[in-house]
């Protein structure tokens, strides 16, 4: 037995609606079949992904700053868009390459303050657009 790759993050919400609307929008996930459980939330499929890579369940009272959950990672193409969208909206960001590797790397928060990163491999950053923050 080994590990292939990352299955799906779980993230908890007080408020999935804006929550599955913020993936929905910067990463293109979409609600899709989740199995009848006791507890609200929604399962997130990327665009003709056959699994979900996201869940969000829903909790009652705010999880302050994400609880123990660090962050999620994503890999994705066209960052130019991608930052198109972080201004847009106005959320805050901060885009800066990874030292010896060819990646560019998008930090910025969800509705529920978890951190999302993004990450871009061969794509070039202009020095205007490394931070809002």
């Amino acid at each position: 037995m080994h590990v292939i790759h990352l299955d799906h993050a779980t993230i908890n919400t007080a408020d999935v609606s804006s929550s599955v609307s913020f993936y929905r929008y910067y990463l293109g996930l979409k609600p899709g079949w989740r199995p009848p459980v006791d507890v609200g939330g929604a399962w997130l499929y990327p665009e003709g992904g056959s699994y979900p890579i996201l869940h969000l369940i829903a909790h009652s009272e705010h999880v302050s700053k994400s609880g123990m959950f660090d962050h999620i990672a994503f890999r994705a193409k066209d960052l130019r868009a991608y930052l198109a969208k972080l201004k847009a909206i106005g959320d805050s960001y901060k885009a800066s390459p990874v030292p010896g590797t060819n990646l560019i790397q998008v930090h910025h928060r969800d509705p529920n303050e978890v951190l999302v990163e993004v990450n871009f491999a061969d794509e070039s950053l202009d020095e205007a657009e490394r931070s809002t923050t």
